[in-house]
């Protein structure tokens, strides 16, 4: 009679041992698991699910999410910037030409050439139309204070390729001699090149002399008003086109005189372009 192999009946016990207790810790394990599940499900339901359990919290280990960090729609390739523009508290210059008579020039404005004051179909309010070789400045002595803000609507109407330009900014003369035809030569300017789709920021008051060109999509603004902020504090210039911040750096002397100017350079006058709600305010 063969004695039993107790070595073998030995290990077989173990390993039934070891597999039953394996078998109730995944049974625990699972049970804590669907407790869990449910508290995060009814946490969802009612929205308050806390930071450490939300799974597209980067600091949970999750799915990181997303940062646009880039500006969207027209300008696409500078950085976004906060819209941190406020006007200034105190108007000393205002003009929405409603005290004009259309078919000629705004009273508060003046040229080398001409201007017409006009109502604009789909558009509300009157518009100064600016023509092409024109440089325009405001006519009444204004005193630009040291820090201050302008804001201007400018509207384009164009059906062909947008071979035009608009330059505004500051200089040191108040009136005008002849049309800006070289504009960024002078102290401060700002091109808006519907033609080859940028601005170009340029200033000569600062040392060294500063260049800025921003690539635009400039289709968004034909054919539609664009609302054009600057903001001045010190040697800081900041500007706005839209809901859009495009530029925030030093570009100003602070003790030098300012005028006002706009100049257009616009091919055979074959696009329209007008201004209106022009307003400067004191910081």
């Amino acid at each position: 009679m063969k004695r039993p192999n107790y070595g073998f009946l030995i290990l077989i016990g173990c390993l039934f041992f070891c597999i039953n207790a394996h078998s109730q810790i995944l049974r625990k394990l699972g049970k804590k698991l669907e407790q869990k599940a449910e508290k995060v499900i009814d946490k969802s339901i009612e929205g308050v699910i806390p930071e450490n359990e939300n799974p597209t919290n980067p600091s949970a280990g999750g799915e990181k999410s997303s940062n646009n960090s880039r500006q969207t729609g027209p300008f696409k390739n500078i950085p976004l910037l906060k819209n941190d523009f406020v006007r200034g508290s105190e108007m000393i210059f205002f003009d929405d030409f409603t005290a004009d008579t259309p078919g000629k020039m705004a009273t508060k404005w003046t040229s080398n050439g001409t201007g017409a004051v006009q109502t604009v179909e789909g558009f509300d309010g009157k518009w100064l139309k600016l023509y092409d070789a024109n440089t325009y400045k405001i006519k009444p002595l204004v005193r630009i204070p040291e820090n201050f803000t302008i804001e201007f609507d400018l509207l384009t109407l164009s059906s062909t390729e947008n071979k035009f330009e608009v330059d505004f900014g500051f200089d040191y003369q108040r009136g005008v001699g002849s049309h800006y035809y070289l504009a960024y030569q002078n102290p401060v300017n700002v091109e808006a090149s519907y033609q080859f789709n940028r601005f170009s920021f340029t200033s000569k008051e600062v040392s060294p002399n500063k260049k800025s060109e921003i690539e635009a999509n400039m289709s968004y603004f034909v054919n539609d008003v664009m609302k054009v902020k600057l903001k001045i504090e010190g040697d800081r210039m900041s500007a706005y086109i839209n809901e859009f911040k495009v530029l925030d750096t030093e570009m100003i002397d602070s003790m030098t005189k300012k005028y006002f100017y706009l100049a257009v350079n616009n091919d055979k006058n074959e696009s329209e372009i007008y201004i209106s709600n022009v307003r400067i305010n004191k910081i």
